[in-house]
């Protein structure tokens, strides 16, 4: 760990004067000028190979001394011939000299003398060593490696001691691969790239620059990885290999002043990134204490949520009892009216069979069956007073009911407005996981623009607006649309699909979007890891707001089908309609009532009538009576009261008391059906909101790990550099200008020293290898 920080602390001092030289995809990308003229270069006509291979390393080498080499200079472009081991064979030195007038002279020169960096060229097929002349028409995995060797060093005085400063030249390496020949083609120290039918791979390093840059902060070595050879692995058939070009240049940093690199500007450097560091830390607590509370939340809502779906199965098992002891009732209501119709027809009967019978006027004939008759009396006198008890205690009853369905009513009207609310709560759900999808999916669109830029080889920050529009255009040609949709899923895996499939180049963004924000103070391997996580921030953003407003709309529109919302509101008018019907029920039991009264006054009547029949025949014709003149007290007068009666019981009670219960009975299957949609869709809620709980859950571990991660980071990589940065930190920025210097002073090959500004490039041409024909 010490290591590692130590390596993240050089990298504040090594970028101050390696940005220039940056070896992987950080240099511009204007295409450089090394000052050959090719009239001098006749006898090394670029073909296909030399120029695809040049382009990509004036690409990788990024350096133009047009602008400051203009007049009154001299510029020297060393052509170094190697056979393909990298052996010298020639060197060829075109110089130009430019007077103060700009006039040009164009020399020529031989040269015997070595180039400052010389290379070693070994190839390997199948893990052995094998000579370029026997590897060309073979087949295998071949392994070529350039090793390059700094013999261009000079010693200097830092802090009292003799160092030894190697001359800082970067080392370019390009060749072309066919791809008939190479495939699975994998480099160290260097990229690839396809152009066309072949792909062009370039080596960067920086040879000898790795001793001399041996610094230690606190007695600890920075071990810093500085590139020193090019190595490339592939699957081959038929071996064979066109040309390969080298650059070298040490005038990379011909442009820096090596006195405006100081300890205290490196001081405030480190300052602010710590006061950077602090801030994000800080922000990272506050982000967990967010949806730590939104966790803490959910256990509510979730226990209400099953307390709502317990309610609702209890309503719908009461609401089936309800149904089925109406249902009974129903039925007994039936039986009673139809035996009530019995009664009164038989009474009917009665009476019209003794008014039929002149029973008025042959009392004398029916003193035999006077005490038969009397006996009669009392018994229909106990079976009335039998009924009229019972229909004391259905009275009774119907008041309980109307009572229950009242307060049934009241609850079913709560029930409703809960509903309503659920309703209202799912909406807004969607509405907030839409703004979220929207706000996610435009950062998500700016990067793909950026990203696409990238891929097209255009500067993002630099595009214009036809440019930016073309881009756009492609972009929806992928179903890759601008406006957010999160009803779509085929959007939502179109976005994470792109971000995956292009995952380099949309890193890329990311990472020029943190190292601005650091304001460039933070090394490369940091850049990436938290470029890797805001890529997982964008993704899981996209996934998290679809899948919340997914799991809102689903849950909507499956009380919805589920007909919740239209069954709670069948459920209420069902209950209401049953209060109604229990209403009209009460009061036909109430004039059941009131004809039982009055039936068992007739009936004691009838059996006092008849008990003074036994007295004597002689009293029993004014007992008796007339059927044509009521008289009360008389038997023919009881007998018409009982009739009447015994039809309005039947016909007010028993019918209206069946009639009511048939339509409070008419309501059960609406009562059930309603309970049962209401059960079913509020289950649908409870396993909604179980996926709702994991969703936050998910979310608020998310959290915690970001902001230990920030805390350790604080703590492990930019405390260490604040802490370090007074220790070593001279010697090693007076190191940094030494290099810077060394690099400024080379500028002639050929030794000439004058009052012109040189500059000197090194061009290596290293043979191919072909079978013979």
């Amino acid at each position: 760990m010490v290591k590692k920080n130590l390596f993240r602390y050089s990298s504040v001092l090594m970028c101050v004067v390696l940005t220039a030289a940056s070896l992987v995809g950080c240099g511009a990308n204007t295409a450089a000028t090394t000052g050959t003229d090719t009239a001098y270069v006749t006898e090394m006509a670029a073909g296909s190979t030399e120029a695809t291979i040049t382009q990509a390393i004036t690409n990788e080498l990024a350096v133009s001394n047009k602008s400051t080499l203009a007049t009154n200079t001299r510029q020297e472009t060393v052509y170094v011939f190697n056979d393909a081991s990298g052996n010298k064979n020639h060197i060829t030195v075109n110089e130009k000299i430019t007077d103060a007038n700009g006039n040009e002279t164009l020399n020529k020169t031989e040269s015997s003398e070595n180039a400052p960096v010389t290379m070693k060229v070994t190839y390997k097929l199948d893990g052995k060593e094998i000579k370029p002349e026997d590897l060309a028409g073979k087949s295998g995995k071949v392994t070529i490696r350039f090793d390059y060797t700094n013999n261009q060093k000079k010693t200097v005085t830092i802090n009292g001691k003799k160092q030894t400063v190697a001359v800082p030249f970067t080392m370019i390496t390009g060749m072309m691969l066919p791809t008939d020949v190479f495939s699975n083609v994998e480099v160290t120290n260097g990229k690839l790239t396809k152009v066309g039918d072949n792909i062009v791979a370039v080596g960067m390093t920086m040879p000898g620059l790795k001793d001399t840059m041996n610094l230690k902060f606190n007695d600890k070595s920075l071990d810093l990885d500085i590139p020193e050879y090019f190595e490339l692995t592939a699957d081959v058939k038929d071996f064979s290999l066109d040309m390969t070009m080298s650059v070298a240049t040490s005038n990379l940093l011909s442009d820096m002043n090596a006195d405006d690199i100081t300890l205290d500007d490196l001081k405030k450097t480190v300052a602010s990134l710590d006061d950077a560091a602090t801030q994000l830390a800080d922000g990272t607590v506050s982000l967990q204490d967010g949806t730590q509370q939104l966790s803490d939340a959910i256990p509510a809502l979730t226990d209400g949520v099953d307390q709502l779906n317990t309610g609702a199965f209890s309503l719908k098992d009461g609401i089936y009892a309800y149904a089925d002891g109406a249902a009974s009732a129903y039925e007994g209501s039936v039986s009673l009216n139809d035996n009530m119709k019995t009664y009164a027809d038989g009474i009917e009967t009665l009476y019209n069979t003794l008014k039929d019978n002149n029973l008025d006027s042959s009392v004398a004939s029916a003193a035999d069956g006077a005490s038969q008759l009397a006996a009669g009396a009392a018994t229909l006198d106990a079976g009335i007073d039998s009924a009229l008890s019972g229909a004391g205690a259905l009275v009774t009853g119907a008041d309980t009911l109307s009572g229950g369905l009242t307060k049934l009513e009241a609850g079913s009207d709560q029930l409703a407005a809960g509903t309503n609310k659920l309703k209202t709560d799912l909406e807004a759900g969607k509405t907030k996981a839409t703004e979220s999808y929207n706000t996610a999916y435009g950062s998500f669109y700016k990067v793909a623009i950026a990203a696409a830029c990238i891929e097209q080889k255009i500067n993002p920050s630099s595009a214009t607006p036809q440019q930016q529009a073309v881009i756009a255009a492609a972009l929806a040609q992928s179903g890759i649309s601008q406006t957010p949709d999160v009803t779509s899923k085929t959007q939502y895996a179109l976005a994470t699909g792109y971000i995956l499939k292009n995952y380099a180049s949309v890193k890329q963004v990311v990472a020029a979007t943190v190292s601005a924000a650091a304001g460039g103070q933070l090394d490369e391997a940091t850049v990436s890891s938290k470029a890797d996580e805001q890529i997982v921030t964008m993704t899981s953003g996209l996934s998290q707001a679809y899948q919340a407003y997914n799991n809102c709309n689903t849950t909507l529109s499956s009380l919805e089908d589920a007909g919740y919302f239209d069954g709670m509101s069948d459920l209420n008018a069902g209950i209401k309609s049953a209060n109604s019907g229990a209403t009209q029920l009460k009061a036909g039991i109430d004039q059941l009532s009131t004809g039982a009264g009055q039936l068992s006054a007739g009936s004691k009547q009838l059996k006092a009538g008849l008990g003074t029949l036994s007295t004597g025949l002689n009293t029993l014709s004014i007992s008796v009576g007339s059927f044509s003149t009521y008289k009360e007290g008389t038997l023919c007068s009881s007998l018409y009261a009982l009739n009447l009666n015994a039809g309005k019981l039947q016909k007010e009670g028993t019918a209206v008391l069946q009639s009511g219960l048939s339509q409070l009975t008419a309501n059960n299957d609406t009562l059930k059906s309603g309970a049962s949609q209401l059960a079913d869709g509020t289950a649908t809620l409870k396993d909604s909101s179980g996926t709702l709980a994991d969703g936050v859950t998910q979310l608020n571990e998310g959290a915690i790990t970001l902001k230990d991660g920030m805390a350790q980071f604080n703590s492990e990589a930019i405390e260490p550099i604040t802490k370090l940065v007074d220790q070593d930190a001279q010697t090693a920025v007076d190191t940094i200008k030494a290099v810077v210097k060394a690099g400024q002073e080379y500028n002639s090959f050929l030794g000439k020293s004058d009052d012109k500004a040189g500059s000197v490039t090194f061009v290596y041409k290293t043979a191919g290898i072909t079978a013979n024909k």
